[in-house]
């Protein structure tokens, strides 16, 4: 005879939903506590929730009064948390909904060729001694994300042209290169600075203030947009992938058509 806990058998639907609540409410703060761990929003949030728990500690040990107004502080510390973090509220619901359509949607495919393109683009930045920060546009359009671009008529993706472009002292050296449908489309774009303080998974895992400025914009652009962005870095030759806020540093010239190959056919269908 199967046990019936608060009248309900084990195996009932009563206790299946209970496991799915906890199961569901469990990846819900594992999700949002992985995406502001090493933000601003952190310390705040700590905060928020160290008020509520006192608030209450303190009404059951019979402090009602300061039980009471540290209880009352909770819609207006809830209110203030919406309020000052509210990027990273959007960025968070950006995030979700790009990983939903990553696994259920469908991308044109990114040819073979303008990966290859790419690359060579790449080697001889590398070769010149010049820094590059290249970013690839995917389904979402990035013409409200980045600032400040010289727009460009779909120029090949030519590695001579290339390093035209981002030889200094030229007017268009500074800022990225925006790629759409394997054409340059823009120059000299001011793209978004991440707001991490920490980055990295498992090529890199170190403070912002080790990164430089074309890193903390690669990994700025691909936390609001589903782009995929490129860096060679001009002290060191290094090739770097960001992508869905993610920095992969120091990828080797062997695997770097490779690894984009396969991060832009993410979420196609065959």
């Amino acid at each position: 005879m199967l046990i019936q806990p608060l009248g309900h058998s084990v195996l009932s639907w009563f206790w299946l939903a209970q496991l799915l609540n906890i199961f569901i409410i469990a990846f819900a703060i594992r999700m949002l506590l992985k995406y502001i761990w090493r933000t601003p929003a952190m310390p705040v949030i700590g905060t928020f929730l160290l008020v509520i728990l006192v608030g209450n500690a303190l009404g059951q040990l019979g402090f009602y009064t300061f039980g009471y107004l540290l209880s009352n502080l909770t819609p207006i510390l809830f209110v203030s948390v919406v309020v000052i973090f509210h990027e990273e509220i959007k960025d968070l619901l950006g995030t979700l909904g790009r990983n939903i359509r990553r696994y259920i949607g469908h991308r044109d495919m990114i040819e073979k060729s303008e990966i290859e393109s790419l690359v060579e683009c790449c080697i001889l930045l590398r070769k010149l001694h010049l820094g590059g920060l290249f970013v690839v546009e995917r389904d979402e359009s990035l013409e409200n994300v980045y600032g400040d671009p010289v727009m460009l008529d779909k120029l090949e993706l030519d590695p001579p042209l290339v390093a035209s472009i981002l030889q200094p002292p030229g007017p268009l050296h500074d800022g990225a290169v925006i790629i759409s449908n394997g054409k340059i489309v823009g120059a000299r774009a001011i793209l978004p600075l991440s707001r991490k303080t920490f980055f990295g998974r498992s090529r890199a895992n170190r403070p912002s203030a080790a990164l430089g400025t074309r890193h903390r914009a690669a990994i700025g652009i691909t936390e609001v947009s589903d782009a995929i962005a490129v860096v060679v870095s001009e002290e060191t030759g290094n090739f770097s992938i960001s992508h869905n806020g993610i920095l992969e540093e120091n990828v080797g010239l062997e695997e770097l058509g490779d690894r984009l190959m396969e991060l832009t056919s993410e979420g196609k269908e065959s």
